[in-house]
């Protein structure tokens, strides 16, 4: 039976770039070593690679790292080809208010995507976070699983919840700082963030006017993200943004 010429043969998807693979105690060129299971199954069963075949890795504090693979069966062990150190050239650290429920895994995710180098939840007045150890270990799977998915060379930090003034008094200098304010500047182009900056965003319910009054005096500029209402963590996200689009480009 002749085939039907108004059916079109569907395309064939193509190839994703493979993620890059996380090892922390990523060592020197020439050694020879075994992958955690997570990236051995990854390599395995997600990439099917096969002995002799080239994958990358990086230990999540600058190091770039082109490996060969020696066995792929049970275990898998890769040869350490050649091994880059980049520098970040900017920094981004964004103290957060908790979000609604529920939304600040997506939130970690997306930030860590962006090239942030630090989310630092903070601890506001009336919105505090929940309390769990295991939701910042979470938070730190979900940001590994980002930096290797956007293919970065570094990881991004998880801090534990401070109160805002803890926040302010740890901080580094001199730094540019922004907080997200309907009233402030608008995040145009032409306003440059700097080598190192501090993004502050509200909780839920937005900064407490005394909250507001030692940003200010701390030197927080603000910042216009939208012409609208945002929630906390698409104002998390905008910000982050903004400053991952107007610099150079990064690991």
């Amino acid at each position: 039976m002749p085939a039907d010429p108004r059916r079109v043969a569907p395309r064939a998807r193509p190839a994703a770039t493979p993620s890059l693979l996380y090892l922390p105690d990523l060592e020197a060129a020439g050694a020879i070593l075994e992958l955690p299971s997570e990236d051995a199954r990854y390599v395995a069963r997600v990439c099917r690679a096969r002995a002799g075949e080239t994958v990358y890795a990086t230990d999540g504090r600058g190091a770039l790292a082109r490996l060969r693979l020696a066995s792929v069966t049970a275990k898998v062990s890769a040869e350490v080809v050649a091994v880059e150190h980049v520098e970040r050239p900017r920094s981004l650290v964004l103290w957060c208010g908790a979000p609604e429920h529920g939304r600040a895994d997506w939130l970690v995710e997306k930030l860590a995507e962006l090239g942030v180098a630090r989310f630092q939840p903070l601890e506001c007045a009336g919105e505090p976070w929940p309390e769990g150890r295991a939701r910042i270990e979470r938070w730190r799977r979900l940001a590994v699983a980002a930096m290797r998915q956007s293919r970065r060379a570094f990881l991004m930090e998880i801090g534990s919840p401070v109160p805002l003034a803890a926040a302010i008094e740890a901080m580094e200098r001199p730094v540019l700082c922004w907080v997200a304010d309907p009233d402030g500047s608008p995040a145009e182009p032409g306003l440059r963030p700097g080598a190192l900056d501090i993004g502050a965003i509200g909780p839920s319910g937005g900064f407490a006017a005394r909250e507001r009054e030692r940003l200010g005096a701390a030197g927080f500029l603000p910042l216009r993200l939208s012409d609208g209402r945002l929630r906390t963590e698409t104002a998390a996200i905008s910000l982050a943004a903004w400053w991952a689009a107007a610099g150079p480009r990064r690991a």
